[in-house]
């Protein structure tokens, strides 16, 4: 039986590697779009070979980490032109996610005692617009005539987003007088994993152009298990309903002013949370790499309105096992089916 397992995986896996330049559609024509998360240019080069769409999460903070000095602006922009070109299609920068578990040497802040519910992300850039403008003119520049989103991290409040525009307005007028090529208008969206933006994300789409769900970081949150604890492993599943609820909330919302709404966290490279994710109205992941063409293959042998049914179903259950038990039977029935 192993083996018979072992062999059916192998031919999914060649299947999958087989269709992974085709678009990922439902066998009920629902397109699902499928990115990358990439941190530098070989993984954004991995990814156009397992055949993502675009990045979904370009983790800027590549250019920052493991450095005494920061970064100059032409140091950023050319290693962002570097990767913007060996991916097609839509790119998602993330401007500096950093704090917590990511200190930087030369923006040493004061001792926190809990650094994840601290001066990180958009909290750090704004303490220090002038290094923030930096690196925000290296994003524009480098994106000129190209379709690059800006995401801002950690937002909790609307605020923040308003500030973040304030300065790229002091950028664009920058640039623009120095005759610079730069993109503009730029698309401004922002992360939800802090359970305030979930909550108050009606407000914040009115702020911004899209959202981008960071499962990580927002599961740590609602449940109140650090993401380093290894005893609370089933406490940082995505799965959790309570988690699943919010997650809901952020898809209704973003549908009252038709926000493109993704999942750039962990949970979509794990096939049972993305078949999850769609049922409840996702239809944009980012995954690893090399996962890209595994979760387009997934939804080619599903029908959204399984997933939708699956959806519902998951609201009501008490844990992430039990989520796990009817996306599993979902699937396997399913794939089953097609096979």
């Amino acid at each position: 039986m192993l083996a018979g397992r072992r062999q059916a995986r192998q031919s999914e896996q060649q299947a999958a590697g087989e269709r992974q330049s085709l678009p990922s559609v439902t066998l009920d024509d629902v397109r699902i779009e499928v990115l990358a998360n990439v941190a530098n240019v070989n993984d954004a080069a991995t990814a156009a070979l397992h055949g993502a769409e675009g990045i979904g999460l370009l983790r800027s903070e590549f250019l920052f980490l493991g450095r005494a000095q920061a970064p100059t602006e032409a140091e950023q922009e050319e290693a962002l032109r570097e990767i913007f070109a060996a991916m097609p299609g839509t790119i998602i920068v993330r401007t500096l996610d950093v704090g917590a578990d990511k200190p930087l040497a030369f923006l040493p802040g004061a001792q926190e005692k809990n650094p994840f519910l601290g001066v990180r992300g958009i909290r750090l850039a704004l303490q220090h617009p002038e290094f923030f403008l930096t690196h925000l003119r290296a994003i524009v520049s480098a994106a000129a005539r190209r379709d690059v989103w800006l995401m801002l991290p950690m937002i909790a409040a609307v605020d923040e987003i308003r500030q973040t525009r304030q300065l790229l307005e002091t950028v664009h007028h920058q640039l623009e007088a120095q005759g610079h090529p730069h993109l503009w208008p730029v698309k401004l969206g922002i992360m939800i994993e802090v359970p305030a933006a979930a909550l108050i994300a009606e407000q914040l789409a009115a702020e911004s152009e899209f959202f981008s769900i960071g499962t990580n970081d927002l599961t740590q949150y609602v449940m109140a298990a650090e993401r380093g604890t290894s005893a609370l492993g089933t406490l940082q599943d995505t799965l959790q309903p309570a988690v699943l609820r919010l997650i809901k909330k952020v898809v209704n919302s973003a549908a009252l002013t038709d926000r493109h709404v993704s999942v750039c966290g962990d949970a979509a490279s794990d096939p049972l949370a993305a078949a999850v994710l769609a049922g409840l109205g996702v239809r944009s992941l980012s995954v690893r790499p090399k996962q890209v063409a595994e979760i387009k293959e997934l939804f080619r042998h599903q029908k959204m309105s399984d997933l939708t049914g699956l959806g519902h179903d998951v609201l009501q259950c008490v844990d992430a096992a039990h989520v796990r038990t009817l996306a599993r039977e979902c699937i396997e029935h399913r794939q089953c089916s097609t096979l």
